[in-house]
């Protein structure tokens, strides 16, 4: 019997996921951005012409789809923490230096995310033993990327609780 948690046939559709997800995420960057001003339809086709590039790259395509439930969580992360700022009465607004910090640290983990999808995509001569001599062996290393993702929740820590706002 046919389950919701048996989605596995949706499997078979995750380029089409990918493609209307890189669609609608350009789409959505370029009107908040209005780097190419207010035409809407420059905005669509440029964001089409991003998901067919990213169609057409298999190693992107997957990247994209490992990638994209963790920037779901943190979006809905992002929602909780607006909707309980506005219930206790301050908005996201009032906060200038948080809207910064969310999107260094959603930066951040993005870009974890994306080396170590990169870096299992990619075909190293010796697979056996990780010669960390090379330095993109040692930056895509995942023990390397979290110990900067530590070390970036700490610097932003130490500055929070030293700003005179604490």
């Amino acid at each position: 019997m046919a389950t919701f948690l048996d989605v596995t046939g949706l499997e078979h559709f995750s380029s089409i996921f990918v493609f209307l997800f890189v669609w609608l995420v350009v789409y959505a960057v370029m009107l908040w951005t209005k780097v190419l001003g207010d035409n809407h339809f420059v905005h669509a086709m440029v964001g089409l012409l991003m998901g067919i590039f990213v169609l057409i790259s298999p190693i992107a395509t997957n990247v994209i789809a490992s990638v994209a439930p963790y920037l779901a969580v943190i979006l809905l992360f992002v929602v909780l923490v607006n909707t309980a700022s506005k219930m206790l009465g301050a908005d996201m607004e009032s906060f200038p230096a948080l809207k910064g910090i969310m999107l260094t640290f959603i930066l951040l983990t993005i870009i974890i995310a994306v080396g170590v999808k990169v870096r299992e995509q990619v075909d190293v001569p010796s697979e056996t033993q990780k010669d960390l001599s090379k330095t993109v062996n040692l930056i895509f290393h995942p023990t390397f990327l979290g110990m900067i993702l530590v070390f970036a929740i700490a610097v932003f820590t130490i500055a929070l609780l030293a700003s005179k706002g604490g």
